[in-house]
């Protein structure tokens, strides 16, 4: 059974984690347009985390201002750099390994305006239509994998290893 203050970190540790998330992908489908794949999702991950390291020392973890000073502070950056280098190379290897598998589908919202010309045969002919929504389904679910394997990386590496069992007050 996972104790009270174990759920309340992964509670706050997952909230932190959907805010790096949307981080991660904002950058990766802003960057995916003129970046390769693997450079564009490197670059999502480097920046979300920046925002997840300092949520999460200050929120999660529970890390004082004042706690964190001189080599303690040092030792907990490096060790978290370490944790992001590990788990950031392997979010990488998934999502690339999840772009060759899945198919590559797109999923397309159309909107179709029909002809106005007279006669049945002109009424069911369709004078054009408009791409309202497309987004690539294998793209997607290739992030999605990579984040949940390198939450939980992530998650046990920060509660036993970065900021430790009994550093953590949440």
């Amino acid at each position: 059974m996972i104790s009270s203050k174990t759920y309340i970190a992964f509670t706050k540790f997952g909230i932190v984690g959907g805010l790096s998330f949307l981080v991660d992908l904002s950058v990766y489908y802003a960057t995916g347009v003129f970046l390769p794949s693997y450079l564009a999702k490197a670059l999502g991950i480097v920046v979300a985390t920046g925002v997840n390291y300092k949520l999460n020392s200050l929120w999660t973890w529970g890390v004082k201002k004042g706690e964190n000073v001189g080599d303690k502070q040092q030792s907990v950056l490096r060790n978290y750099l370490l944790l992001y280098a590990m788990s950031g190379s392997l979010n990488v290897l998934t999502n690339e390994l999840m772009l060759t598998l899945l198919p590559d589908w797109i999923l397309q919202l159309n909107v179709v305006f029909p002809s106005h010309a007279t006669g049945e045969a002109l009424k069911n002919t369709l004078l054009g239509s408009k791409e309202l929504f497309s987004v690539k389904v294998d793209k997607l679910f290739a992030v999605l994998v990579a984040t949940i394997v390198g939450m939980m990386v992530n998650f046990v590496g920060q509660k036993l290893w970065v900021f430790g069992k009994s550093k953590s007050q949440g």
